[in-house]
């Protein structure tokens, strides 16, 4: 069904540490569709304020900076800031502390919804990764995925992903900031994270990242 499967529109929702940038990029490549990782966007908003030295509750200051902010992605979906690369800065500690908070304001949320939607509605084929993105960038999505895991899963695959980049953390301290984005995320006024009814729900604790995608790519061919 690789015709079928090239039009259609895939969202993939989940809390912090679950797989969903790992599994979405895969799903696409297989299915020879768009991959577009949201929570990127928000990170390039989160490292932009942290090198302009903001404070995130001056409103004023947030709307003037989201109007003269370009986030673009080039053909290999790597993600650009203002014309330069930030793929490994938006990934860095300090990022990871202030993305929720930054995610939770109600002006940033709409700015980066709106830049979601049209870059959807402009993909003939697309797989979007997120938070909120059956619920509210792509309602209309072909197919909605929730992505779940335990929370010492969640942490376990966090810490790795920092070791690697040379950040050192406790487990406890994995599990802590992990807690406190879950709370921001599901706890915030505009689009929180949520699981929509239709959504298939993938629990990824025990499962080995080539079973996911295989069960998300069976979903869209089958």
């Amino acid at each position: 069904m690789p015709g079928k499967s090239r039009n259609s529109k895939i969202a993939i929702d989940g809390p912090a540490g679950a797989g969903k940038s790992s599994v979405t990029k895969e799903v696409a490549r297989r299915l020879n569709l768009r991959y577009l990782d949201t929570g990127a966007m928000y990170r390039a908003i989160t490292l932009k304020l942290i090198q302009e030295n903001v404070d995130i509750t001056d409103q004023k200051l947030i709307a003037e900076i989201l109007k003269n902010t370009n986030i673009k992605f080039n053909e290999q979906e790597e993600i650009f800031l203002d014309g330069k690369p930030v793929a490994a800065e938006i990934r860095s500690s300090a990022v990871n502390q202030l993305v929720s908070p930054v995610s939770a304001i109600p002006m940033v949320r709409r700015r980066l919804v709106e830049m979601q939607q049209a870059i959807a509605k402009e993909s003939k084929g697309i797989v979007m990764e997120g938070r909120d993105i059956a619920s509210i960038v792509m309602p209309d999505a072909d197919y909605k995925i929730y992505l779940d895991a335990s929370i010492e899963e969640r942490a376990r695959r966090r810490r790795k992903e920092q070791l690697e980049k040379g950040i050192e953390m406790t487990e406890l301290e994995v599990i802590a900031e992990i807690k406190n984005r879950d709370l921001i995320d599901s706890g915030r006024e505009d689009s929180p994270l949520t699981r929509v009814q239709d959504a298939v729900v993938i629990d990824t604790t025990d499962l080995a990242f080539d079973e996911v995608v295989d069960k998300i790519t069976g979903l869209v061919n089958n």
